[in-house]
């Protein structure tokens, strides 16, 4: 599939896989990036628009981690029905009803098959989740990290007076008067946000960015690197099943306290 920005990629001279940005030509290395900003291209990665009425019902029982308010947003672990983890994926709730779901691991098609069997699980005659639409997202928002030391300096040319979101909470902010959702990360150290830009916007805003000099475009090898960085990131490199301690999850702030989630029981058993 074409993602709204491939040609850019392309011009940039990127290896691309499945949809995917690998790496680019002359690729800035990370720890040199993040000294300006870090700019990652999303898409192709699982990335899941969940909306309808049991829109809540369905993500809490899927995702281990706190339950997000409206506007907020979080690391969570997705457990199999015997805790074994699935994926880490990130959980923004920008409604009521709506939720996304990313994942830039390389568990992506695994999360992506779990949800769907959750999606038609039958209990007692009937389909709990059976109102829930789980699409692809990429048509609807691209979505574009940013995170570097001077990653709010570069929003701010955007945003001017606009309040940005604090650590792990989601606005509706306007980047040159074009409305997108800031989310912003809390679990990297310094900042780090995803701009989800409407796909008709976003070409002129990835071309945008890269005006500045500061700013590095950076593929999924990058990427992995990063998610290296999380406690967590170590598990999901593992190529089989990965069996992770209650109590490592817990400390990891993805997984809550009440037992209340997929898994639950099986992952209790580890403590």
């Amino acid at each position: 599939m074409a993602w709204p920005l491939m040609q850019e990629h392309s011009h940039l001279g990127a290896s691309i896989d499945d949809g995917r940005v690998i790496s680019y030509l002359g690729e800035t290395p990370l720890d040199e990036a993040r000294k300006g900003v870090c700019l990652y291209d999303l898409s192709g990665c699982l990335y899941s628009f969940v909306s309808g009425e049991d829109a809540h019902s369905y993500i809490e029982s899927l995702c281990a981690g706190t339950k997000l308010p409206v506007a907020s947003c979080g690391f969570s672990a997705v457990l199999t029905g015997d805790g074994a983890l699935v994926s880490v994926p990130l959980a923004v709730r920008g409604g009521e009803h709506e939720y996304m779901l990313l994942d830039v691991s390389d568990k992506g098609e695994t999360l992506k098959a779990w949800m769907g069997f959750v999606q038609g699980i039958e209990r007692q005659g009937s389909r709990p989740f059976e109102g829930v639409a789980v699409e692809d997202a990429t048509d609807l928002l691209v979505p574009l990290m940013l995170l570097g030391e001077r990653v709010e300096e570069l929003i701010g040319d955007y945003t001017g007076d606009q309040a940005l979101p604090s650590r792990g909470q989601v606005a509706s902010i306007a980047f040159d008067r074009v409305p997108c959702v800031l989310a912003h990360l809390d679990a990297f150290d310094g900042a780090c946000y995803i701009v989800f830009a409407p796909p008709s916007f976003s070409v002129r805003l990835f071309r945008s960015f890269l005006s500045f000099t500061y700013v590095h475009p950076q593929g999924m090898l990058s990427a992995q690197q990063l998610l290296d960085t999380l406690p967590w990131g170590g598990a999901l490199r593992e190529s089989d099943r990965i069996e992770v301690p209650h109590d490592d999850l817990a400390s990891w702030s993805i997984l809550r306290p009440d037992a209340d989630y997929i898994g639950a029981r099986g992952i209790l058993g580890t403590r």
